[in-house]
């Protein structure tokens, strides 16, 4: 037995020297930001180069050493590559200020790339999560060295898409990502700053200045992310509001993934086809790499600007849906369709007749527990939603079984009519996919602070009895439901601890000293039609792809699109990195 350890421990350890023999190892440098904090920055230079090359910048605050095998591979294949710990995480000086210092650090570590003897003064950004959320940021500077950037599930907008969406501050994901981080000592400013206001959150969000940015970017997201529409905004700005080095030149990727679920078929509670596993996005990095930094010739501008993941039912593979489309923008032409709610609990696309609200007991001591969808340190993806929609707080809405495939892609929106007891309240809204043996399978959801009703930036509380009209959003989606299947709609008030529960009193948040119990009222009258309005798609369309496939393509696989060129000088880094699908670690295949 203990020949045979050793034997083992022989050959990793052959394989281990193997594999570092010629390879780059890191410097160390303390690079200094304009304040004069320095940040621990690794840099690693390919042992023999000529002349000055394109470089990689990743920064990041989950420690720059575990990016080592990255940064050794992809300089052993001629490209530099600089690692660098984020302000006040690890090796770096300062406080983690949680972002708001991106939009200088990240500049100021470009400008010193820059100067250095082995750059051409032209570099790339990469990175996922925390490490395209600066990303975006730095590129609202407008940094003269930033060429272009591969963003994957971030957000350009810290406040809308992860502290406080629909106004409701998302309490699970922040207060637990920052314990993990050590930085929870800055959630009392940050609920202190539970409205949106331009001198506390501009540093953080591109929402004012996306005409300052300059480069293309690739947005990789996914239906279940956790900053799915921060990815499709992403996208929108620098494609339609950047500057002239970014309009027209960004690429948006949405595949039916979680937050750094890329890299596998399953997701949540279904495994989906092996096709939507992202094996294209590496190709499509390297093309932009090249031609950005090293002015290569590459095919990466034929590349169609959005390529999305069209979810179905994964039990049954001779219908409709999972598979890829690629289209010249977004969103896809669609019709909005409205689903309207009926008294007796059904969903149609006529218009109820006079009928009675429906009201609900909202206790906020006992609220609707949080079961899947877009979350990051809880069960993630498609949940069956039948545990929580047998409350009496939860509002159910089903259509008949569908006589044929139905597609929704685009943004979905709730807009409903209702009133409250309460000057304050949540309302929440569920769209799910019931199958046949009954499970109602998450697909999107939402949620809206009323007092945030009329923007984020002011308080509106309600009247008691007053009826409002509100729309609530639940970003955006591309699913088609099977024949048989059932579209479903719950509507509540809670959804934690993803998002906190509202005491349903004027307070702010935790600022509440006592819990009251709200009566909510849906109206669903001719002329209070409370509806679900879905982005409709014809079936078997082919007017959303104008410029690549002749048809639908159930896999993208880059050998079946032989125009996608790879640049000899490419070739060997390609095969030997796998799917950059990682959030905070990028395992790649080291093989000589």
């Amino acid at each position: 037995m203990k020949k045979k350890i050793i034997l083992g421990l022989g050959v990793i350890l052959l394989l281990l020297v193997t594999f570092l023999a010629g390879c780059v190892k890191p410097s160390e440098y303390m690079v200094s930001m304009r304040d004069g904090v320095k940040l621990a920055t690794d840099v690693y230079v390919p042992n023999k180069y000529t002349q000055p090359h394109g470089a990689i910048l990743i920064r990041t605050p989950y420690n720059k050493d575990g990016l080592i095998l990255l940064g050794m591979n992809w300089a052993k294949n001629g490209w530099p590559t600089v690692g660098q710990d984020m302000r006040g995480r690890y090796a770096s000086e300062g406080i983690d200020t949680v972002f708001k210092n991106e939009h200088t650090d990240g500049p100021d570590t470009l400008a010193w790339i820059a100067n250095q003897t082995w750059s051409n003064g032209k570099i790339a950004t990469f990175g996922g999560s925390a490490l395209g959320i600066t990303q975006y940021l730095t590129a609202g500077a407008n940094p003269p060295s930033l060429a272009c950037q591969y963003i994957q599930v971030a957000t350009p907008n810290m406040y809308k898409h992860a502290m406080y969406p629909g106004g409701e501050f998302r309490k699970n994901m922040i207060e637990e990502w920052l314990k993990g981080e050590g930085s929870t000592y800055i959630l009392p400013e940050l609920w202190a700053h539970e409205n949106y206001t331009m001198d506390y959150w501009t540093n953080v969000s591109l929402d004012d200045n996306w005409q300052d940015v300059n480069v293309p970017a690739i947005h990789i997201g996914g239906w279940y992310d956790i900053f799915t529409q921060g990815t499709i905004d992403g996208f929108l700005g620098y494609q339609y509001q950047g500057g002239p080095g970014a309009i027209g030149k960004s690429k948006l990727i949405i595949g039916p993934w979680t937050h750094g679920g890329a890299g596998t078929t399953m997701q949540g509670q279904l495994t989906y086809p092996r096709n939507s596993v992202d094996n294209f996005s590496q190709l499509l990095f390297w093309q932009m790499v090249d031609e950005y930094t090293m002015n290569g010739p590459t095919d990466f501008d034929s590349w169609p600007a959005v390529t999305y993941y069209v979810m179905g039912d994964v039990d049954d593979s001779n219908t409709s849906g999972n598979e890829w489309r690629y289209a010249d923008d977004w969103p896809v032409a669609y019709t909005e369709q409205a689903w309207f709610f009926q008294t007796d609990g059904s969903l149609q696309t006529t218009i109820p007749v006079d009928t009675p609200p429906l009201t609900y007991t909202y206790d906020p001591t006992q609220p609707v527990p949080t079961i899947g969808g877009g979350n990051l340190n809880i069960p993630a993806g498609p949940y069956d939603q039948r545990p929580v929609e047998n409350r009496s707080d939860v509002l159910v809405f089903t259509s008949p079984e569908l006589q044929q495939p139905y597609e929704a892609t685009g943004p979905v929106i709730a807009r409903l009519f209702v009133s409250s007891d309460c000057p304050d309240t949540d309302f929440t809204v569920k769209l799910t996919d019931v199958y046949p043996d009954g499970r109602s399978m998450l697909i999107t959801d939402g949620i809206l602070r009323m007092r945030n009703r009329n923007g984020t930036d002011h308080w509106e509380f309600m009247e008691p009895g007053t009826v409002y009209q509100v729309d609530v959003d639940l970003w955006s989606t591309s699913y088609i439901w099977n024949t048989g299947h059932q579209i479903r709609v719950d509507i509540s008030s809670s959804n934690y601890p993803r998002c906190l529960n509202n005491p349903n009193t004027v307070d702010g948040i935790y600022k509440n000293t006592t819990y009251t119990v709200a009566h909510n009222t849906l109206y669903i009258d001719s002329i209070r039609s409370s509806c679900l309005l879905l982005p409709e798609i014809p079936l078997n369309t082919t007017s959303i792809q104008k410029n690549w496939s002749p048809s639908f393509q159930k896999s993208i696989l880059i050998e079946d699109h032989p125009h996608l060129k790879i640049p000899e000088r490419l070739k060997n880094i390609i095969n030997h990195i796998p799917i950059l699908n990682q959030i905070s670690e990028y395992r790649p295949f080291m093989i000589n």
